[in-house]
């Protein structure tokens, strides 16, 4: 892709250049040959970010046809997909800590038949004192660790995001 502002203001320096030769000396002709180096070196920059651009555009596109977001209106900004995107990533990732909160209330129902859902959705049940209610939430938030890892793993294959078909450069 050629940037015809570059092309124009190259062209008409160079028109001006052939109309009056005599006017020009040694010096001028080396700035010439500058500024025609410059403005092809300008032209690559622009180039290779329009190339940036567009496989970037691709690859939010891919994304959002990818877990079916709405991309926006035809032509709307790169910047209203990835705020799509976003957005989207954002109640994908409450419906999955909701999963998560369900599946694990199920397991431990499993496990304790009778158990008072109602009340383990209180919230925990800690001492009064907030140094002593930090200290024991950290205990029982490390004794959860490993069993939690091991029963989140149990669910990982319900976990699976389409590929990423991005086209362009990398």
């Amino acid at each position: 892709m050629f940037f015809p502002l570059a092309l124009f203001i190259f062209e008409l320096t160079f028109l001006t250049f052939m109309s009056f030769p005599s006017c020009f000396s040694t010096e001028s002709e080396k700035r010439m040959a500058e500024a025609a180096s410059a403005a092809e070196a300008l032209q690559r920059s622009l180039d290779a970010e329009v190339a940036n651009r567009s496989a970037l555009e691709a690859v939010v596109s891919s994304a959002c046809e990818g877990i079916r977001v709405s991309a926006g209106e035809p032509g709307s900004s790169l910047r209203s997909r990835v705020e799509a995107l976003y957005s989207q990533a954002g109640e994908r990732l409450r419906e999955a800590l909701h999963a998560g909160v369900k599946k694990a209330l199920a397991v431990v129902s499993s496990h304790y038949v009778g158990i008072d859902l109602p009340a383990v959705c209180e919230g925990y049940v800690l001492p009064e004192d907030e140094m002593e209610a930090q200290e024991e939430l950290q205990k029982l938030e490390d004794a959860a660790d490993a069993p939690g890892d091991a029963l989140a793993t149990f669910f990982d294959a319900e976990v699976e995001l389409p590929p990423l078909g991005a086209q362009g450069p990398a």
